[in-house]
């Protein structure tokens, strides 16, 4: 068997270095007699790879020269003989130049992999027996994949490629992987992890060491940056199994706070990227993120990865592309202002936004939809007449019965949303005209045709219909009595997207921007009613990754149903039963003490976190708000920017954050950028941002201003202090006066 190539098996893709991780000591297991014969054994193969790597490059530069050059010089002989060229000729000579910039496309990406390889080659090694033979042979794990010159061997394998899998499914002993052949077993004999920064070799930890002990230790302890980076050298096992999940469908992620969702999911579109790259583009996935600031935090990720960035968008931004449709409407997160403040006049909504969220509402909806599909539209006989258009011409018509329009609706086109089986209809009609009067219509006299079948319908009003569809559920279901519409045109967010489901419903989606799409990523699931998900379900019908943590439900008051499982199994019965789970139960993100503590606070059993210790939670009390401010200041003034790069002042609100930046003095404001927006910049040093915004993020420091009995005491706000404190890597403080929250006792 050729092994080189049962390996690779795929061509690989280019990918810049990997992120910089604080330098370990070396591992104490380790003779010093070995540990310095393995460094010199490792320095004299990066020589090697990196002599091999420049004499890539020089070729490199040659050859892009002179192909950049041939393209200039076919380019210039079309455009001076164009005219005297023939049409075919001209033909030839754009495919001709096409393929060479194509080509040259692909040398210029296979240069700027080789370019980043030159500073950080690779980061693992393998010494893996094949069942049946008795030496082992090596292969080393990098960014990106490498070839000799000649290309008869692989010299570097490409993280994504099959044998790859074996440095984050095992540790020395028996292993297998998954090659385009069939399964191959044997055994890893031996295992390193190397670190390369700008070509030097900074240190090496040798077999036996595994991937969550020091390593991860020390990227873990790492300050936080603005931007995500990769974690290609930690993945972990079970992040593994999700990032090269190839069979699900639809892929639905439950994982505790700081279990790296996120970053599997986008090393999760490296990877089908790199398996499909036949027939799948980055321009072809879609990320549904919650706002623009998540958005910028991962935006280097994929591009670290060697891949384009992908579309992104929210849910919210399709609803604003309705704009003309729906009218004015509240949006997501003045909806979660009003949820999390509970202000007395919108009290009567918490029961609602829950209804509205829940599978029996989504359940509601369709049913009354159908029954739109019997009741909508009242069939009679249509006519359409066109005038004589000179005085040789007679007036020509062509007639549909009720039942042969009656016969298309039930029958010919039952298949297709209800408006859609009209718009069929109304063609069908405009085609028999023409065979019967061998005449063509025109677009208008379409669109009359058009409106003549629209007319038999009661309404047509999808906004008129939705609150027809309320009404008719309040005798069933008496709370939503005085709950349908919000008053001057302006739909309340809840309503938003039922609405939207509707229209989806009766008028199809064949006019979707979307059809384009292959693959959907849904991050942070929790915060998604079921009537999104149909919707998604409708506008994507395409392989999806639904990934998110039900414990961070922001609202228990307006949680779709009533538990996490509950809520997991109704996504799964949205998606036909056919969405495959897969949790992820280890917390890497902050420290043992925080851990523990967030895993009281979230009344979580069965998930375990990363062993990191830290500083222990400050608790601290004041007298009153006025001194719990004044001495949050001097404790900014305490922060170091050197050791912690960021810093976060989480509050409940955006109104509480705005409330307590109010208090403070010029100097301070200043020191304090305000996060509440997500037209604001996450940028590095001390920020003042709410609950909501803080969501996916991650930062050094956490402060937690305001945590009193009074502020924080309901199901809900021990839902939000959770959110809250998991955003925590290394430090968190938690502030209150006079009396404590409640919540704090699971600190002790």
């Amino acid at each position: 068997m050729d092994r080189q190539k049962t390996a690779l098996s795929e061509t690989e893709r280019p990918v810049p270095e990997k992120p910089d991780f604080a330098l370990p000591e070396e591992p104490d297991f380790i003779l010093p007699e070995e540990a310095v014969f393995m460094r010199q054994e490792e320095l004299s193969r990066l020589n090697e790879i990196q002599k091999i790597i420049r004499e890539q490059l020089d070729a490199s530069d040659c050859s892009i020269g002179r192909e950049h050059r041939g393209i200039i010089e076919q380019k210039s002989y079309l455009w001076e003989n164009i005219y005297e060229l023939d049409p075919a000729e001209i033909r030839s000579a754009k495919a001709v130049i096409s393929g060479d910039q194509s080509l040259h496309a692909q040398r210029l990406e296979q240069h700027r992999l080789l370019q980043r390889l030159q500073k950080n080659p690779y980061f693992a090694r393998i010494d893996f027996v094949y069942d049946g033979e008795e030496e082992a042979e090596t292969f080393y794990v990098g960014l990106g994949g490498l070839r000799s010159t000649d290309g008869r061997s692989a010299l570097i394998y490409d993280w994504r490629a099959p044998i790859s899998s074996m440095y984050y499914d095992y540790d020395i002993g028996s292993a297998s992987y998954e090659a385009p052949a069939g399964r191959i077993e044997g055994e890893i004999v031996h295992k390193r992890q190397l670190k390369i920064r700008n070509g030097t070799l900074e240190y090496v930890l040798s077999s036996g060491f595994k991937i969550d002990d020091e390593l991860l230790q020390r990227a873990l302890a790492a300050n936080s940056s603005t931007k995500m980076q990769n974690i290609v050298a930690t993945i972990q096992r079970e992040q593994n199994a999700v990032v090269r999940d190839s069979a699900a469908g639809i892929l639905l992620v439950q994982g505790t706070a700081g279990s790296g969702k996120t970053s599997v999911a986008l090393h999760r579109i490296a990877y089908l990227l790199y398996r499909n790259r036949k027939t799948l583009h980055s321009s072809q996935i879609l990320l549904l993120s919650p706002n623009r600031i998540f958005t910028e935090y991962i935006s280097d990720v994929l591009p670290e990865l060697g891949e384009q960035n992908i579309c992104e968008m929210s849910l919210d931004e399709f609803a604003l592309h309705e704009r003309d449709f729906l009218g004015a409407f509240e949006t997501k997160y003045m909806q979660l202002e009003n949820v999390i403040c509970c202000r007395p006049a919108q009290e009567h909504r918490l029961p609602l936004i829950r209804f509205k969220k829940s599978l029996c509402f989504l359940k509601e909806l369709k049913s009354y939809v159908k029954k739109l599909e019997e009741h909508l539209v009242v069939f009679s006989d249509y006519t359409f007449s066109r005038p004589a258009r000179s005085e040789e011409e007679d007036a020509r018509s062509h007639t549909a019965s009720a039942d042969e329009l009656r016969k298309w609706y039930r029958g010919s086109f039952s298949s297709l949303p209800l408006f859609q089986r009209l718009e069929r209809m109304a063609e069908q009609i405009a085609d028999d005209f023409e065979a019967e009067h061998t005449a063509e219509l025109s677009t208008l006299s379409r669109e009359e045709i058009r409106h003549g079948l629209f007319a038999l319908c009661k309404t047509t009003d999808v906004l008129e219909l939705y609150a027809a569809f309320l009404r008719s559920l309040k005798e069933k279901y008496p709370l939503l009595e005085g709950g349908i519409i919000a008053e001057k045109n302006h739909l309340v967010y809840e309503d938003v997207f039922p609405v939207l489901l509707m229209k989806t419903m009766l008028f199809g989606t064949q006019t979707s921007r979307f059809n384009r799409v292959r693959h959907v990523v849904v991050d942070e699931m929790q915060d998604y009613s079921m009537v999104q998900y149909e919707l998604l379900r409708l506008l994507f019908p395409c392989s999806m990754t639904i990934l998110g943590d039900v414990s961070q439900q922001f609202d228990a008051v307006t949680a779709a149903c009533s538990g996490p499982e509950a809520f997991l199994n109704d996504i799964r019965e949205v998606f036909g039963g056919k969405a495959a789970l897969v949790r992820l139960e280890k917390s890497y993100r902050s420290t043992l003490e925080i851990s523990e503590f967030c895993r009281k606070l979230g009344g979580l059993s069965g998930t375990s976190a990363f062993a990191r210790r830290g500083k222990a939670l400050l608790l601290k009390k004041y007298p009153d708000f006025p001194g719990m401010a004044a001495e949050l200041q001097n404790r900014l003034d305490q922060i170091d920017p050197e050791k912690i790069k960021t810093a976060a002042i989480i509050c409940k609100t955006a109104e509480a954050a705005e409330n307590l930046y109010l208090t403070f003095d010029k100097e301070h404001r200043e020191r304090c950028r305000r996060l509440l927006t997500e037209e604001n910049d996450f940028r590095e040093g001390i920020l003042l941002t709410s609950s909501y915004l803080a969501k996916g993020l991650e930062f050094d420091l956490v402060i937690v201003p305001e945590v009193t009995a009074e502020e924080y005491c309901s199901e809900t706000d021990r839902r939000i202090l959770y959110i809250e404190c998991t955003r925590a890597l290394h430090e968190l403080e938690l502030l209150y006066y006079k009396e404590a929250s409640p919540f704090l006792t699971y600190a002790e």
